[in-house]
């Protein structure tokens, strides 16, 4: 069994892009990713107990905002992405990168939809291809829309995917599930994956300095990001 974490960066009227990021750990792998993210926490934090107060957000680390307020030293934070992204390269953690370009939709289409169609269909290749089954596990955001995402995960299962060359989801098993991300370090790691991505395409080109020191750590030998499965579109 596989369980894949996935997070959104969503688009906004500066940046038409909708980025969902998947995380996928076999089960025989989840101690030991989950005990070298919780070592990060520890040192950041003191603790590594599950609770807000040890959350690790992508966002709030480079703006330094929540409780990174205090870390002045950017190099420090710099350094606080280069761990986790060094787990994010180990071989036991496979990645998933789904990006809509929402200005070429069409007027009908929602990019939160078409973006979720398409990360099913991924994380089921991936699964299908290693002979496995999955579980998808998301961030907690309201009620409605973990209902919304359940019920569209169970179409999906039962009936295959939209679009001309749709697919069966034969590989993704039950229902999504959620929780908060402060209770679930896969959350946190799906999270930083996926501010990655967006940051990325963001900053693409970018001279400033503070930009530059993210993609210095994407450009070394021993740092890997690339996804096991990745869907642009439209092109």
């Amino acid at each position: 069994m596989k369980l894949i974490f996935f997070d959104e960066a969503k688009n906004d009227d500066e940046y038409p892009h909708y980025h969902i990021g998947g995380v996928c750990v076999d089960e025989t792998h989840l101690a030991e990713i989950e005990g070298r993210i919780n070592a990060v926490a520890a040192r950041v934090f003191g603790q590594c107990a599950l609770v807000r107060g040890t959350e690790l957000h992508a966002a709030e680390i480079f703006h330094r905002k929540n409780h990174f307020k205090d870390w002045n030293d950017f190099d420090a934070r710099v350094g606080l992405f280069n761990e986790i992204m060094q787990i994010l390269t180990a071989p036991e953690v496979m990645l998933i990168d789904v990006q809509i370009n929402v200005a070429k939709l069409w007027a009908t289409q929602v990019p939160d939809e078409v973006a979720f169609m398409f990360f099913c269909e991924r994380a089921n290749d991936l699964c299908k291809s290693r002979d496995s089954l999955g579980m998808l596990i998301g961030d907690r955001e309201s009620d409605r829309v973990a209902e919304r995402y359940a019920a569209t995960l169970s179409g999906y299962r039962a009936k295959g995917t939209n679009f001309e060359f749709g697919r069966n989801i034969a590989n993704l098993v039950d229902s999504v599930h959620f929780t908060h991300s402060h209770l679930s370090r896969f959350l946190q790691l799906a999270d930083v994956y996926t501010w990655l991505l967006q940051f990325r395409n963001r900053h693409r080109g970018s001279e400033n300095p503070r930009h530059r020191a993210i993609f210095e750590i994407w450009a070394r030998d021993d740092i890997n990001l690339s996804p096991s499965k990745y869907k642009e579109w439209p092109q």
